[in-house]
């Protein structure tokens, strides 16, 4: 085996599709469904840098300026992998500062439909079944092996790739933990009882740095993340959704929010330590011996996660006894924490 990937959200699905396209043998272990918990819990934002721009130039803004071309090129068939197929729900999103308003270049996916058309491809390299770190059994600086109840895993490169779950990962193979930190957010679910067609972001004063509402829909419901989701994990559900209730009117008086239903839930990003998303220069891979620990940062920065990846691989050649994959595999997705099908 060349690579095994712990990990079906974005990055593992993303690089996998990256691997294989360029011959590599590749299996991935995922024991909840594709999709995982963060990738699923994003609002499909492609970020150009626009928003992490505002107030001041933060570091992330320019290792995003390029992902909308990217991406785009990968929507159309031309990019690093193909993409054809994946619903766009919004070609532009609007930013609402005072009394302006800006059309970015900024995009939005459906990530439900990224997630099945990065997995298909690759279904049978995804194998139902969980890694715990002492699955990870070490040989010097290198990992040796993958120890699982069912088979042992043996592989080139080693892609750690679970999101929250790379913590207890990184200490087993010695990757320094502090060099992450986990973000909790509470995010809004919002159930119109019409459809709504808001994909922006909203600023409650004019000198912020950052959006207090993001807003992105799908169909009748609505995502809502910003500052007011960064705030709200130290609030309760109810607390939370008196104060986005008020701040949808305020932001968006058109959206008929009476008669709605308003829940929540708490997703934790994993990101590289720092002390502020907008001041991270790029995606994360930090490399000890024949494994990689990779974070993403944003959704958008795939791309870039693939670059650093291919990078660490080096002149590393794919091998001539290739594994195809399990053609009886069947393919489970995680279950949306905004309850609509994945695919």
């Amino acid at each position: 085996m060349d690579a095994a990937i712990v990990g079906g959200g974005i990055s593992g699905l993303w690089l996998a599709n990256l691997l294989v396209g360029r011959g590599f043998s590749v299996v991935i272990c995922e024991a909840r469904g594709v999709g995982g918990l963060q990738t699923l819990a994003s609002q499909g934002i492609v970020h150009g840098g626009t928003k992490y721009a505002l107030g001041g130039t933060g570091t992330l803004a320019g290792a995003l300026t390029e992902m909308p071309d990217r991406w785009r090129a990968c929507l159309g068939g031309t990019g690093d992998i193909d993409l054809r197929g994946v619903s766009v729900l919004a070609e532009t999103v609007a930013i609402h500062i005072g009394d302006d308003t800006v059309e970015v270049d900024d995009f939005v996916i459906d990530v439900p439909s990224l997630v099945g058309r990065l997995a298909r491809p690759i279904a049978g390299r995804i194998v139902a079944t969980t890694v715990l770190p002492d699955s990870l059994v070490g040989n010097g600086s290198n990992v040796a092996r993958i120890e699982l109840d069912t088979c042992t895993i043996h592989a080139r490169v080693y892609v750690l790739a679970a999101g929250t779950g790379n913590t207890p990962f990184a200490q087993q193979v010695g990757i320094s933990p502090t060099a992450m930190r986990h973000r909790p957010l509470r995010q809004t679910i919002v159930r119109l009882r019409e459809s709504a067609d808001v994909y922006a972001h909203w600023m409650s004063s004019p000198q912020g740095a950052e959006p207090t509402l993001t807003v992105t829909s799908h169909g009748s419901l609505l995502s809502i993340g910003g500052t007011v989701a960064d705030a709200g994990a130290n609030r309760d559900q109810a607390t939370q959704i008196v104060l986005v209730r008020d701040l949808l009117r305020r932001a968006f008086p058109d959206i008929d929010v009476d008669g709605a239903r308003f829940d929540t839930f708490v997703a934790i990003r994993a990101e590289p330590a720092s002390d502020a998303i907008r001041n991270l220069p790029d995606a994360y891979v930090a490399r000890h011996g024949n494994c990689l620990l990779c974070l993403p940062v944003k959704l958008s920065l795939a791309p870039r996660l693939g670059d650093l990846v291919l990078a660490e691989l080096g002149n590393l050649e794919p091998t001539m006894d290739s594994w195809s994959g399990d053609s009886n595999s069947r393919l489970a997705y995680a279950t949306s924490p905004y309850a609509w099908s994945p695919c």
